[in-house]
């Protein structure tokens, strides 16, 4: 079955109109990208703008209209549901089941139709201006078809990286006028080119700075121990454990305890076994 997944979102807003532009990165669940020895790499995935539920094929459009035809979809789906034997309920519940479409990755039937409009809803509230976006270091740029299978067009316009909204408007007029009604198209992306890329810099100014750590030393340490042995770590198959003083180490008495009642919270293998010790040996740790 050939199903979409929906990687990542960034919206973009328009000021002058009072529209968003909807940006998914997304791609074919049977598209690959070339990986090594010609083997193939994870699969494939592109910004790209989502004129699916745009008036017309818009680029942008108010959000009040997008979010019309995305609950229209949702309707639709229900009426024109494969086995009719389907309840609305359970379409709403495998809304990615109907449509294909996988949000976040995994498979289509764990996609909700609150999770799939949930990217749409939460993409207009957190829209960004084109000028916020270039502080981030991401641009937008209208490519034609062309372009984006190697062999560009003659008389295509170049490809411009866009910083401001007066620019957008501008370039979105040029590009109008190169299609002209006459069956070329053009695409609207974010550059960098590397998808990656592009992520991780939209992601940057969400993520907490991280806790700076001290180094603590000290003349003793505390181990989960069976009397014999020191627990490492709990694994899928059971447990890993070393010499009676090499386990896991804890700052202190307490934390040790804490460790080993969420062990018998969690009903983990032998858990009942482990027992705190103090290890009179100078350690270090990282708080």
């Amino acid at each position: 079955m050939s199903y979409e997944i929906v990687y990542g979102k960034q919206f973009v807003k328009l000021r002058k109109t009072g529209e968003v532009i909807p940006m998914l990165l997304a791609g074919s669940n049977n598209c690959f990208e070339v990986g090594i020895g010609g083997r193939n790499g994870r699969r494939s995935r592109d910004w790209a703008n989502q004129r699916f539920y745009l008036r017309k094929g818009k680029i942008s459009d108010k959000p009040e209209a997008i979010m019309a035809k995305v609950d229209a979809e949702l309707s639709r789906r229900i009426r024109d549901r494969y086995d009719k034997t389907d309840k609305p309920a359970g379409i709403r519940a495998r809304f990615g089941y109907y449509a294909g479409i996988a949000v976040g990755g995994g498979h289509c039937s764990d996609t909700s139709w609150d999770k799939y409009r949930g990217v749409y809803a939460n993409g207009i509230k957190n829209a960004l201006t084109i000028e916020e976006l270039d502080k981030l270091g991401v641009n937008l740029y209208f490519f034609d078809v062309g372009l984006s299978l190697g062999d560009r067009l003659p008389d295509t316009p170049a490809s411009v990286t866009i910083k401001t909204e007066r620019q957008f408007f501008e370039e979105l007029r040029k590009w109008r006028g190169w299609q002209n009604g006459n069956g070329k198209g053009f695409w609207l992306g974010f550059s960098p080119r590397s998808t990656d890329m592009v992520l991780e810099r939209l992601r940057a100014p969400k993520r907490k700075p991280a806790t700076e750590k001290v180094r603590v030393d000290q003349d003793h340490y505390f181990v989960l121990t069976d009397g014999y042995n020191g627990l490492v770590k709990y694994t899928s198959r059971g447990y890993k454990y070393s010499s009676r003083s090499g386990g896991k180490r804890f700052r202190t008495e307490k934390d040790a305890e804490k460790y080993r009642q969420q062990l018998l919270k969690n009903n983990r293998y032998k858990a009942d076994v482990w027992r705190v010790e103090r290890i009179d040996c100078p350690t270090s740790f990282r708080v």
